[in-house]
């Protein structure tokens, strides 16, 4: 098997003990496979490529990595291991969603605010014209 590549998928997660959990294992279950070489158990194996939607001989299969440390699935599917990027089928995984949600939500809160003085600006405008 190669852990390197369940490693660049498993890595790219915000939460590996949530994908751990969902997959049906532990996180120190996925640490061991990954970092100590343990073996690990075909019926794991296909629920980890499952949870990934990858062929489970998408971990059999060394020559996929280029050299760049990306590694490619096959046409539809990839990983982009230098920006922290899974990209597996439909499915996306950022490292940093969370980020730039807050991000979003402080640039409405913001907008709402200037929004607001604006209209309040105009009203004292209007009352001194008149």
């Amino acid at each position: 098997m190669n852990a390197k590549k369940l490693k660049k998928i498993f890595e790219a997660s915000n939460d590996k003990y949530a994908d751990a959990k969902a997959i049906g294992t532990t996180y120190q279950t996925m640490y061991n496979i990954i970092y100590k070489n343990s073996i690990c158990k075909v019926d794991l194996l296909e629920k980890i490529a499952n949870f990934y939607k990858v062929p489970v001989g998408f971990f059999f299969d060394e020559d996929n990595e280029n050299e760049n440390g990306n590694v490619n699935v096959n046409s539809n599917n990839h990983i982009k291991g230098n920006k922290n990027i899974v990209d597996i089928g439909n499915k996306l995984v950022y490292d940093d969603v969370k980020t730039l949600q807050n991000k979003l939500d402080k640039k409405d809160e913001l907008i709402d605010k200037l929004s607001n003085r604006i209209v309040e600006l105009s009203c004292k405008l209007e009352n001194k014209s008149k």
